[in-house]
């Protein structure tokens, strides 16, 4: 079936309607910056709300139906932070890593390379150029033709575990070569070993592939790099690695969540900062549940049944056109 007879089923938009939505497709964003933790801004491309709801057919019928590489953690049904972590407990050295610019840096042409070694993708290499339209953004405000990934399509990071596909069996071999353990949390990467001279050499040759690799263009982010030995504070995707050879979201935010949630109860809180809370509250479920459960037993699970209900009305922020 082709992508447009999908959506024509799944919608019910006429065909004059989707070819035009999509047609102007990677203008179809809401931009704008958040801060970064540790200074600086990220761009947000939000698609509009008839866009984002050809990505979700297109996620639904098309990308959750791929395969994804035994590292890839994050956006993966089953898999998350806590799958993440725990590839790690017990061992004396971490290493992290980072590609800069991770999403923006994929591009149509990344997308059509690795399309090619799937299977399932095949019977749809003819709508390859529609896809790229639905799939990827402007890359600037009112830009038209698709140039890269956005942060906050619902379909980037699917699309960025199938171009990486090839780049996590290649980090899965050198790791095993090596004795280490790797996993890979979209543009987070962590190796952990006993021997620290491992761990460097796998560094070193992940930096030549990446210099000779005449596809995918990513480069790691000095900045975010980090080494870690024994009896060193490790972190995994906001996870603290405990040297009994445990996982806790830490006693900073243990203390942080309980304070926020009485100051909810309390009605301190304005939206934004209770969106916050639901969203630790959900990070605590899935990387520490006892926490969770603890945080029930003292505010009460109406208090925390209130917190879980919050929703941010994104759809309609993000609805620059309709159907």
């Amino acid at each position: 079936m082709s992508i447009l007879a999908l959506l024509l089923i799944e919608t019910g938009a006429s065909v004059e309607t989707l070819n035009r939505i999509i047609a102007t497709a990677p203008r179809r964003y809401k931009i704008y910056d958040i801060p970064k933790r540790n200074g600086g801004t990220r761009t947000i491309a939000h698609p509009a709300r008839e866009l984002k709801t050809i990505q979700r057919i297109v996620l639904k019928h098309i990308l959750d139906r791929l395969p994804v590489s035994d590292i890839a953690s994050a956006y993966v049904k089953n898999r998350g932070i806590l799958f993440n972590a725990r590839c790690h407990v017990g061992q004396p050295w971490l290493l992290k890593l980072d590609f800069r610019n991770f999403f923006h840096s994929i591009v149509p042409a990344d997308w059509d390379r690795a399309a090619r070694h799937f299977e399932e993708l095949k019977d749809i290499q003819k709508d390859r150029l529609l896809l790229h339209r639905i799939l990827f953004w402007g890359g600037a405000p009112k830009e038209n033709r698709p140039t890269c990934l956005s942060i906050g399509a619902p379909t980037s990071p699917s699309v960025s575990n199938l171009v990486c596909s090839k780049l996590d069996q290649w980090m899965i071999e050198q790791a095993t070569k090596r004795g280490l353990r790797v996993s890979r949390y979209a543009d987070d990467i962590t190796l952990s070993g006993s021997n620290p001279q491992h761990l460097l050499a796998f560094e070193n040759a992940l930096k030549a592939i990446l210099e000779r690799n005449k596809g995918l263009k990513l480069e790691l982010n000095n900045d975010k790099r980090g080494l870690y030995g024994p009896g060193e504070r490790k972190m995994v995707t906001g996870l603290i690695l405990t040297p009994d050879g445990n996982i806790s979201i830490g006693r900073d935010r243990k203390r942080e969540i309980s304070s926020l949630i009485h100051r909810f109860g309390l009605g301190e809180l304005d939206f934004e900062a209770s969106l916050k809370i639901k969203g630790l509250l959900g990070f605590s479920i899935s990387a520490e549940p006892d926490f969770f459960r603890a945080m029930v037993k003292k505010y009460g699970a109406e208090q925390i049944g209130a917190i879980q209900k919050l929703a941010p009305d994104l759809e309609t922020q993000a609805a620059d056109f309709d159907f």
